[in-house]
């Protein structure tokens, strides 16, 4: 699978992030998603908002989709995140679970 085969919600949250266009990628998620990122929980699109803020306004970052794969009902994308942070560049996974064509959960984790 590749980032054209991944399904639309997922493609386009990756590309928003690239992008640092908040706004597309809150409209990714359902109103009661989840986004667990260094060990917190994110819950609303409104706590969403402030993590894709708050990560935007800590960081210069360059983003690099190494893989894409269906796990089950899942989307696994592999990301090579590089900028300036310690121990950049880090390879991240990003699991995502849609419902009804939109982002109810995404899980990053190394």
């Amino acid at each position: 699978m590749t980032l054209v085969d991944a399904p639309e919600a997922v493609a386009t949250y990756l590309r928003a992030k690239t992008d640092t266009d908040v706004g597309t990628i809150v409209g990714c998620f359902t109103p009661d998603a989840v986004v667990h990122d260094e060990g917190r929980d994110h819950v609303g699109t409104a706590e969403i908002r402030a993590w894709a803020e708050g990560v935007a306004a800590a960081y210069t970052l360059t983003r690099t989709v190494r893989s894409v794969r269906g796990v089950g009902a899942a989307t696994v994308v592999a990301v090579e995140i590089a900028g300036d942070f310690p121990g950049s560049p880090v390879l991240l996974h990003h699991h995502f679970t849609l419902a009804d064509g939109s982002l109810a959960a995404l899980t990053i984790c190394p």
